[in-house]
């Protein structure tokens, strides 16, 4: 009623001008918040597919106090190790994320920010204790590292695999390896990162494996001549 009512009395001002300056005089909040909101749209769109993508790597380090985010030793050490070019894309080390699916996560923003990252196709990949991680996999966002897409990390480290019972997308549970034992690693010895037995896990949209498999390959090696990677 009100809309109709309006309409009319915009209808029988005389002149165009004056049509606008009264939708102006009493609509212009309105109007503000109206480009305001297609503006911040465009802006939240433009940086949702050109910034939060934009990575060589992206991991989170739950539950850890250690030093492990982004410009730690540990992130310098492997971003020299794999050879990335910072000034195209970048290294992200999460390390201020802390849930534990085991336990519950109803309510948690650490595991609400986890599935924004892992459901929007950013996340590659996550550490955690190993039987919180195996508990996350079945959610269905790890990987599963028997698929084609891990086919080179299989053949290096299947006899780490850690296995739970996850669901997939058409509702099939299926017995799924989601995770790399990581307990001798360097990142519990060198930067400790963990004081439990740990694991790694891809999440299941990541398109940069081979930056999580160099990162394996980083915190697995043993020989302190092959912090370099050859080429």
């Amino acid at each position: 009623m009100w809309a109709k009512t309006e309409k009319e009395k915009i209808a029988g001002i005389p002149s165009a001008r004056k049509k606008v300056i009264y939708i102006w005089e009493y609509y212009k909040l309105w109007i503000i918040g109206i480009v305001f909101v297609l503006w911040f749209g465009t802006f939240a769109y433009h940086q949702y597919t050109t910034v939060l993508h934009d990575y060589w790597c992206y991991m989170i380090f739950a539950n850890t106090y250690a030093d492990l985010g982004d410009h730690s030793k540990l992130w310098e050490d492997y971003t020299e190790y794999a050879g990335f070019d910072l000034n195209e894309k970048a290294v992200v080390f999460n390390a201020s994320s802390y849930f534990d699916y085991l336990k519950g996560v109803t309510g948690n923003s650490y595991f609400e920010a986890f599935v924004a990252f892992a459901d929007s196709g950013t996340l590659d990949g996550i550490t955690m204790g190993t039987e919180s991680l195996a508990a996350l996999g079945e959610t269905g966002r790890l990987m599963d590292l028997e698929s084609e897409a891990c086919a080179s990390i299989a053949a290096k480290y299947s006899d780490r695999f850690v296995y739970c019972d996850a669901v997939r997308e058409d509702g099939e549970t299926v017995h799924a390896a989601v995770g790399i034992d990581i307990s001798d690693s360097r990142l519990v010895t060198e930067y400790e990162g963990y004081a439990e037995p740990c694991a790694l896990g891809i999440a299941a949209l990541s398109d940069n494996v081979e930056s999580v498999e160099l990162f394996l390959d980083f915190i697995l090696t043993e020989d302190d001549s092959r912090l370099v990677r050859s080429e």
